[in-house]
């Protein structure tokens, strides 16, 4: 099932300490919960060639087996030469064998194929990793809800330069506290590891987050909880791959101070300078702890030393003076700064976006749009779940679970910080 649908953009322009600058932000497709779909979640958009977007709707399109709020969607949003977006869904779950919920975000592969996951209402109720190719969704692996297989699907999936598909699920597998598993190219899946192995967690327990891949092609990742010490507040971890095995190295345990609970977000890969050396840098967000008043979340940097990861906290959120609070949404690294997004928080209390820049006295955080500002019904969006994705001229764009026009269903929008 298709549908196409034509809307007017919403600019809201916003002022951030007078006489400085602003940000605007427009709102490119606001959902209806329709045919349309609605309440986009965790994923961030993924942007084609073309600059088209594409991303995905829990809820909405009308689908059969989902008791009425629909079965979520597979949507893409194409520019027009006005400045107008046309939303086109691509595909319409059914909640019959195909699967529900894609609350994650999906990937692209060179041919234009679409790869994502949905998170319940299938063959074994437990998921589905899919691909779509034109209006043709195969599923390529349905998760038993027993056995080492695992479930809830929140991470989605990555691929690689060989089309192997790599993702997580936070629960479920030998030790019900998640896994993260690899589709190969051929089809064939298997788990590559099961979290909780180790007495206490210590090796990590339920990844809700998407992986990334580095350069030398191991996969990068992080844990909501288990990790060394008492906290059990989370971990950064890698997977090697030897031969054919998979080995599991944690770089990091939060300690609560450092952040703690990394949740929906993936981590992100940049470099820093230091004297006259480019370092690799993962960077990333944890949704509660930290220092200061509130401890709601941090921003972390990691890079290799002698005697493994140091990580430096460069914000911890405070939930006061404006800032926002609870990031839930990948980093996004461009020229040097990163921008995030926080569920909770600015100045309309509905979410924000912020920047980090590096400056001589170390990092500077800077709110540069506050959701919901002029207050409910909050038509230019709330509680913004995923982070954002850039174009070559340093646009961000972005959705938010709720808000928006009719039906207050989420919205995509474009940031020019």
């Amino acid at each position: 099932m298709k549908s196409t649908i034509v809307v007017a953009n919403l600019t809201v322009v916003v002022l951030l300490a007078a006489g400085a600058w602003a940000s605007t932000e427009t709102v490119l497709y606001s959902f209806t919960g329709g045919s349309d779909g609605g309440n986009p979640q965790y994923g961030t958009l993924a942007r084609d060639s073309s600059g088209n977007l594409v991303g995905t709707t829990e809820f909405g399109g009308g689908g059969t087996g989902c008791g009425g709020l629909g079965c979520g969607t597979v949507f893409e949003l194409m520019p027009n030469s006005d400045g107008s977006w046309n939303e086109t869904v691509l595909y319409t779950f059914q909640g019959t064998g195909d699967g529900a919920y894609p609350t994650a975000g999906v990937v692209l592969d060179p041919g234009g194929n679409i790869y994502g996951t949905t998170n319940s209402i299938n063959k074994y109720d437990c998921g589905t990793v899919f691909r779509l190719s034109g209006s043709t969704l195969t599923t390529l692996h349905s998760f038993h809800c027993g056995g080492n297989e695992g479930y809830g699907l929140f991470g989605g999936v990555i691929r690689d330069k060989s089309g192997n598909l790599y993702g997580t699920a936070y629960a479920g597998g030998k030790t019900n506290n998640g896994i993260a598993y690899e589709i190969s190219s051929s089809g064939s899946f298997r788990v590559i590891h099961t979290f909780c192995l180790v007495a206490g967690c210590r090796d990590g327990a339920n990844p809700y987050s998407p992986l990334v891949i580095d350069k030398e092609g191991d996969l990068l990742g992080t844990t909501g909880y288990g990790g060394h010490g008492s906290c059990n507040c989370g971990t950064v971890f890698k997977l090697l791959k030897s031969g054919s095995k998979w080995k599991e190295t944690v770089l990091r345990s939060f300690d609560g101070s450092d952040g703690a609970v990394p949740e929906f977000a993936s981590l992100t890969l940049g470099t820093v300078k230091s004297g006259s050396k480019e370092l690799v840098a993962i960077f990333g967000v944890t949704t509660v702890g930290g220092s200061g008043t509130g401890a709601n979340g941090t921003v972390f940097e990691m890079i290799k030393a002698r005697t493994g990861y140091k990580l430096t906290v460069l914000h911890s959120f405070p939930s006061t003076s404006g800032d926002g609070y609870t990031p839930y949404g990948t980093l996004t690294y461009l020229k040097g700064k990163l921008f995030g997004t926080t569920i909770y928080g600015g100045s309309g209390f509905y979410g924000t976006v912020f920047e980090l820049e590096h400056t001589k006295s170390g990092w500077k955080e800077t709110v540069v749009n506050s959701f919901c500002a002029g207050g409910w019904p909050c038509s230019d969006g709330d509680l913004p779940f995923s982070g954002m994705i850039a174009d070559s001229s340093g646009d961000l764009y972005g959705t938010t679970s709720q808000g928006g026009g009719v039906g207050f269903q989420g919205l995509v929008y474009k940031l020019t910080p």
